[in-house]
């Protein structure tokens, strides 16, 4: 049987840092999630007549796409020829024929690894998609038991463009996966098993990340914050965003070649930036304190990120030429209360494994995360004043009633912020039930839990999971 090469990446939830990571003098609060992407590659047979590869994401009804593989002439670059005219993935496409051609650099044996062509599944866990139409169909509420009795990875019964996200970073945890999958299965990097990662493995992490990033950018038409890929990647963190300056150069030249419909971003000029030392993000770890859990809901009242973030930005941008105290002090103000945070995450955890029993004590003790209400109160402020929802008034009057509920010492909008999702810390997790009947109860919006929790894990390798067999046909 062939090797089959499994990767799995995790989702995300910023809860500090919104708006702000997009600026490298502020840092952001990203938690990864169990809930997580899972991408499979096989090589096909050893002929090199035709090289194809096929690509399927048998979640969706859209969800398949094969390509023939061409290379330049001087087999430093690669190209992919779709076949067939089903709906097209830029996602997809982009990160394969950028990888091959990353792969081409730096795999000593490539043909041999690519023989005919490659066999690539990719699936999210149901996390990452609303399942409220599953569950209207099987007449359930909308309760964990009841997501719980979903098979794991089913079908959105959507096609890509149509599918209803719940805000877990679905392209980035699907590029990542696809990325280190790609790089794994042609021996350019190692991903490690389990979250301690050898010193070779960080060093190939670091290029997964960047070539990740890269992708991600170039699918996207813009350099971003990044925050999602590198949670992807690293699981929970601190982050601090790289300079878009070091992407700029290699995306131009990858756009110059969309719209020429030639290769002109080939082996070496990705390896002339990605996995070098021009990247300047950083990544410090920080994890919810043993015997904190994150709670997550879907919102039935979606939110545009892009275009909540335009928004800001523009005003930031207005009230920075008029009143540039203004605009500085908001952002500050946010910034001091996401250290705060930072600081009560970092120093809980240390005093957790200093001196455990009196860390229990303070952890049953434990009413409210000091930084909440700052982080909360200076979000709505500068919602105000850009006229934006970052924090709309039902959102506050559901994260108010959260809060009330004994156990939970955190709540807030992730991300962006809008209508679409909240996040719950709760000191432990007999908390859900009392915050489940909130949910469940509350009749301004549908609040819709999820299943996924906060997770130390970033990307890993991984054996393939006995449940995710019927997806991969070819097995």
């Amino acid at each position: 049987m062939e090797k089959i090469t499994v990767v799995s990446a995790p989702g995300k939830v910023l809860v500090a840092g919104g708006y702000l990571v997009l600026d490298r003098t502020y840092t952001g609060v990203v938690f990864g999630t169990s809930a997580r992407f899972y991408c499979a590659i096989r090589r096909v047979g050893t002929s090199t007549d035709a090289i194809r590869v096929s690509v399927r994401s048998p979640q969706f009804e859209d969800g398949s796409w094969n390509y023939e593989v061409g290379f330049t002439e001087q087999r430093d670059g690669c190209r992919l020829t779709a076949i067939g005219a089903g709906q097209r993935n830029r996602y997809v496409e982009v990160t394969i024929v950028h990888c091959l051609s990353l792969c081409l650099a730096g795999a000593k044996d490539f043909s041999a690894r690519l023989g005919s062509g490659l066999d690539i599944v990719i699936v999210g866990d149901n996390d990452f998609y609303s399942q409220r139409e599953q569950l209207k169909r099987a007449s359930l509420p909308l309760t964990t038991a009841s997501l719980a009795s979903l098979e794991r990875f089913c079908a959105t019964h959507s096609t890509i463009g149509d599918v209803h996200k719940t805000g877990l970073g679905s392209s980035a945890a699907m590029i990542t996966s696809l990325t280190a999958a790609l790089l794994s299965h042609f021996g350019v990097v190692s991903i490690p098993s389990e979250n301690a990662a050898s010193p070779a493995e960080r060093t190939g992490i670091r290029l997964v990340h960047d070539a990740a990033q890269f992708c991600h950018c170039l699918a996207q038409g813009k350099i971003g914050s990044g925050f999602d890929v590198s949670s992807a990647v690293y699981g929970s963190h601190v982050y601090r965003r790289f300079s878009p300056s070091v992407l700029d150069g290699l995306l131009r030249l990858a756009e110059s070649g969309e719209a020429s419909r030639e290769v002109t971003v080939r082996g070496p000029d990705l390896t002339c930036v990605l996995g070098t030392d021009r990247w300047d993000n950083d990544v410090q770890r920080v994890n919810l304190p043993p015997g904190f859990t994150l709670a997550l809901a879907d919102i039935d009242a979606g939110s545009s990120t892009p275009k909540l973030v335009s928004q800001v930005l523009a005003w930031r941008k207005a009230k920075a030429e008029e009143d540039l105290f203004l605009a500085h002090r908001v952002w500050t103000d946010i910034d001091e209360s996401n250290r705060a945070l930072i600081q009560t995450l970092q120093k809980l955890s240390d005093l957790a494994t200093a001196e455990p029993a009196a860390y229990e004590e303070v952890r049953r003790e434990c009413q409210a995360i000091p930084a909440r209400d700052g982080i909360r109160a200076y979000l709505r402020e500068m919602s105000k004043l850009a006229g934006v929802p970052i924090e709309p008034e039902e959102q506050t009057r559901l994260l108010d009633a959260c809060n009330a509920v004994s156990g939970v010492i955190m709540a807030g909008v992730p991300g962006a912020g809008g209508f679409d999702a909240i996040f719950c810390v709760t000191v432990d997790p007999s908390c859900r039930d009392a915050l489940e009947r909130v949910w469940s109860s509350w009749t301004e919006m549908a609040v819709a839990p999820l299943l996924a929790s906060d997770s130390k894990t970033g990307l890993m390798e991984v054996e393939l999971p006995p449940e995710l067999r019927r997806h991969f046909a070819w097995l």
